[in-house]
């Protein structure tokens, strides 16, 4: 059993934390404004079809994706 202070490796790394904290904070951001949502529809085509062979490319999923919020509008400010 380790009598290690749970915080102890906090204050021996403190840089190591912020660099986690930071990159916590980013990933965040990044899904609450929705810039994840192509990496999140290829794992999900993969795990429906085995492959992502045949998946929208890119450009096609973000102008598919704007088109349908276009076509119905839900909840959204702009």
């Amino acid at each position: 059993m380790s009598t290690e202070h749970p915080l102890s490796r906090v204050a021996s790394d403190p840089w190591g934390s912020l660099r986690r904290g930071a990159a916590w904070l980013y990933w965040y951001l990044k899904e609450i404004m929705g810039e994840n949502a192509y990496i999140h529809y290829l794992e999900s085509y993969e795990r429906r079809h085995g492959t992502r062979e045949g998946a929208m490319e890119e450009k096609a999923f973000w102008r598919d994706l704007t088109d349908e919020q276009d076509r119905n509008p839900k909840a959204r400010c702009c």
